[in-house]
């Protein structure tokens, strides 16, 4: 049924002779990792620390998860399991790896449904995200590269994240102690999915041209540097929490100095310096020590810097004062 289902919207784009295409590639492209990264990052670091770790915890624990999930399963993508399916040329090119549950969902529904999940925001403006969580993820059955079970699974582990991120914050909230065991557990987490995609066996199917269907090195590569991720935030997150402590109650100049300073400085650990590091460590530990630091910069080492830039300018000023 889930293959029709398919089958369905592609006849659809067929008749319509793609006009939705650019829509839903550009829906796509809202659940994107990368692009989410940085939204996170400049609401963490501009508007509201708070909300920034909520919604980094629901984002980065998530693709742990998903990261569990997708390598237990090990399901080959629509139109493997069915040579009808032709999915738009141009999603199926970035469609790598394993399809269930669909990564991309997981995305949306931690950072825009993670927001719609929160009563500080308007009645409507909550309304409006929850649509594009669903319009995203509709994008990824549209484009063919994702069944609805795909999903439906990931919008599901999604919304048990978002609640389990939202008690945990809470509950640190009223004990601050028991930080250190959040930490505990989500390290903890992180290095299970290590060992558990360094060590699990993989389905080892050939194409007709004996080539590996999904190779899994490449999903234990992702895994590892979904694990990375993790530790860059939990650890990150506990040393701001009990050593940086930055603050976004800062004027206009500062905060623009941190947009500019901020980005510039991931742009040169994300294309120079992490790859590097990769590079030099070497195979799956140095994956995730490559997005390890880019997290661990977005959520400690940032906020460092800019504290320390807050804390010159207000002697510069007191200097001048005098």
């Amino acid at each position: 049924m889930d293959i029709s289902y398919l089958l369905l919207l592609q006849r659809f784009r067929e008749v319509t002779g793609g006009a939705l295409n650019g829509v839903m590639e550009l829906a796509t492209k809202l659940g994107d990792a990368a692009i989410l990264t940085l939204i996170l990052a400049l609401l963490y670091w501009l508007w509201d620390k708070k909300e920034g770790v909520f919604l980094m915890l629901t984002f980065y624990g998530n693709r742990v998860l998903n990261g569990f999930v997708k390598i237990t399963a090990c399901v080959y993508r629509p139109w493997i399991r069915d040579p009808r399916v032709l999915p738009v040329p141009a999603a199926q090119a970035e469609a790598t790896g394993y399809s269930f549950p669909s990564g991309h969902s997981a995305n949306a529904i931690s950072v825009w449904g993670g927001m719609a999940a929160r009563k500080r925001y308007a009645k409507w403006l909550r309304v409006v995200l929850v649509i594009l969580v669903l319009v995203i993820s509709f994008s990824r059955n549209y484009l063919g590269v994702h069944t609805p079970q795909d999903v439906v699974v990931s919008l599901v582990v999604g919304v048990g994240m978002i609640a389990l991120a939202q008690w945990l914050l809470e509950l640190v909230e009223r004990r601050p102690e028991l930080d250190v065991w959040v930490l505990v557990g989500g390290v903890a987490l992180c290095a299970l999915l290590v060992l558990y995609a360094a060590l699990k066996p993989y389905p080892m199917d050939y194409d007709e041209a004996g080539k590996l269907i999904v190779d899994p090195a490449k999903m234990a590569v992702d895994s590892y540097k979904n694990a990375g991720r993790g530790l860059g935030f939990f650890l990150g997150w506990f040393l701001e929490r009990r050593v940086i402590r930055f603050s976004t109650d800062v004027g206009l100049a500062p905060k623009a100095g941190r947009l500019v300073v901020g980005v510039g400085l991931y742009e040169l650990l994300e294309k120079w310096a992490a790859p590097a590091l990769s590079a030099a460590i070497g195979g799956g530990l140095g994956k995730t020590a490559e997005q390890f630091v880019l997290v661990f910069y977005i959520v400690a080492l940032a906020p460092a810097l800019f504290l320390l830039t807050d804390r010159l300018l207000g002697e510069r000023k007191k200097e001048e004062a005098k």
